[in-house]
C-alpha cells in the first residue's frame, strides 16, 4: 500500500500539526504502509525541494510568484490549482494507491482534482474547521461573507473526498450535522508516542533553584500563547488563590500573540511574584520544566474551535506522569474523566479553576491516583500506533 500525504507544514518545523503528521507517517510505516510526503506552498521554511528529516523524505512545493496570490478569494482558486500541479508531479513519480490529505481544505481540493484525473482515491483528514480557525485568529467573524465562503469551500472538500477522517468525535458529529454520511467518516484521534516521554517523578533541582520555585506548589502551562488557550483565566485564578496562600506559583512556558497581554494582566493584578514567564525553550529541555509541575493547567475558552477539537498537550502531560486540570469543553471531555484521568472545571470561570486547584493541589494521594490513570490511558489507548491502525482498513476499502 503506497500513500501520498499532502500536508500544510512538517518537521523540522515544531508545532502540533507537524508533530502529529510526523507521528502518523512513522507509525503507518510500522504497520507496512509505504508513505511519501509533500508539503504545500504555505510551507517555505526549507532549502531544498527534497529534505530528509530523520529518515522521512519530504517533497516541497515552491512558492507561487503569480499576481493572483494578491487578489482576495481569487487567491484561493490559484492556491488549489498551483498545488494540484505539484501533487500531479508527485503522483506521476511515486504512483501512490491513495492520496491522504490533511487540513486545510485547499490541500484536499487540490488532491481531489488530481485523484479524479488519475482515478486515485483521496481521503481528507480534518484537524479543525478552517472557518472557525479564521474567526479565532481574527481573520473574519462568524457569519460573515468570508466565513460562509470558507465554510462552503470546505463543505465541497468533505463532499468530494472519498473518505474523511476526523481527529475527534466532536468534529465527526459536526460533519454529520452538515450532511456528510457517517459511512464516509472515521476517527483518527490525537495521541502520543510513549517512547518519546519518560514519566517524571522528581523535580529538576537545578532548574527549580534557578526559578526560585523551591517549596512552591507549581501549576504549569507549556505551549503556545493563543487567546483561546484561556491563560488569562489561569492568571485571574491566581489572584483568587493568592488571597488564601502564597506557596502556589503559576509557571508559563512558551510564547505567542497573547504574551504581552498576559504580562500586562499579571502586572495589573500585582502577581509578579506569583507568575513566571519563561519564554520558548529548546525541545530537548521541555521535560525539565514539566518536572516542576504539581498540576498542568489547560484553561481553554469555550468557543466552537475548542469545543470540537481535542488538543495534544494534555496527553503529553499524562505521558509524563503529570496530573492535568482543564476546562470542561468538548475537546477536553474526550480526553479527561474528572478525578480519574484528570480534573475538570467550569469553562470560562477563573473562580471555578481556583477552587479546583485549592481542593486538589495538597492531596498527594489523589494526584498520584490521577497521574497513574492518565499514564495508563495514553499507554493503552491514546498511542500513535493505535491511531495509525485506523487508516489501513479505509485505504484497503478505497482501493478494492
Amino acid at each position: 500500500m503506497k500513500v501520498l500525504h499532502v500536508l500544510e507544514y512538517s518537521r523540522p518545523n515544531i508545532s502540533g500539526y507537524s508533530l502529529r503528521s510526523d507521528a502518523i507517517i512513522r507509525h503507518q510505516r510500522q504497520i507496512g504502509i509505504e508513505t511519501q510526503q509533500l508539503t504545500s506552498q504555505r510551507y517555505q521554511d526549507f532549502k531544498n525541494l527534497e529534505e530528509d528529516v530523520d529518515g522521512v523524505l519530504y517533497q516541497r512545493t515552491p512558492k507561487s510568484t503569480s499576481l493572483l496570490t494578491k487578489i482576495p478569494f481569487v487567491n484561493y482558486l490559484h492556491h488549489i490549482n498551483f498545488l494540484a500541479k505539484r501533487i500531479e508531479k508527485a503522483v506521476l513519480n511515486d504512483k501512490p494507491d491513495v492520496i491522504q490529505t490533511h487540513s486545510p481544505m485547499f490541500n484536499a481540493l487540490a488532491a481531489i482534482k488530481v485523484g479524479k484525473k488519475y482515478n486515485i482515491p483521496v481521503t481528507y483528514e480534518v484537524r479543525a474547521l478552517w472557518e472557525d480557525a479564521a474567526v479565532d485568529t481574527g481573520k473574519t467573524k462568524e457569519g460573515s461573507i468570508k466565513y460562509k465562503l470558507i465554510k462552503g469551500i470546505e463543505q465541497r472538500a468533505f463532499e468530494q473526498a472519498d473518505a474523511v477522517s476526523c481527529i475527534c468525535q466532536g468534529l465527526k458529529q459536526d460533519l454529520i450535522k452538515r450532511g456528510i454520511p457517517e459511512s464516509k467518516l472515521y476517527v483518527t484521534p490525537n495521541a502520543v508516542d510513549i517512547s518519546n516521554f519518560q514519566p517524571l517523578h522528581e523535580r529538576d533541582n537545578e532548574l527549580e533553584q534557578s526559578l526560585n520555585l523551591a517549596n512552591k506548589k507549581v501549576i504549569a502551562f507549556i505551549g503556545t500563547f493563543f487567546k483561546y488557550e484561556g491563560l488569562h483565566y489561569a492568571i485571574d485564578a491566581m489572584k483568587v488563590i493568592c488571597e488564601q496562600r502564597q506557596d502556589v506559583h503559576l509557571l508559563l512556558v512558551g510564547a505567542g500573540n497573547e504574551l504581552n497581554n498576559l504580562k500586562q494582566q499579571v502586572a495589573t493584578l500585582g502577581l509578579e511574584n506569583n507568575v513566571t514567564f519563561v519564554g520558548r525553550v529548546p525541545f530537548e529541555q521541555v521535560s525539565r520544566y514539566y518536572s516542576l509541575a504539581n498540576l498542568m493547567v489547560f484553561p481553554r475558552e469555550s468557543i466552537r474551535l475548542t469545543e470540537l477539537v481535542t488538543p495534544l498537550k494534555p496527553l503529553e502531560s499524562m505521558a509524563q506522569y503529570k496530573p492535568v486540570i482543564a476546562s470542561d469543553i468538548g475537546g477536553h471531555n474526550e480526553l479527561i474523566e474528572d478525578s480519574k484521568t484528570g480534573f475538570l472545571f467550569k469553562a470560562d470561570d477563573a473562580t471555578a479553576l481556583a477552587e479546583k486547584v485549592l481542593a486538589t493541589i495538597d492531596d498527594e494521594e489523589l494526584l498520584t491516583q490521577v497521574a497513574d490513570q492518565g499514564l495508563k490511558f495514553v499507554r493503552e489507548q491514546r498511542n500513535w500506533l493505535n491511531t495509525a491502525k485506523q487508516y489501513l482498513p479505509v485505504y484497503e476499502r478505497l482501493t478494492q
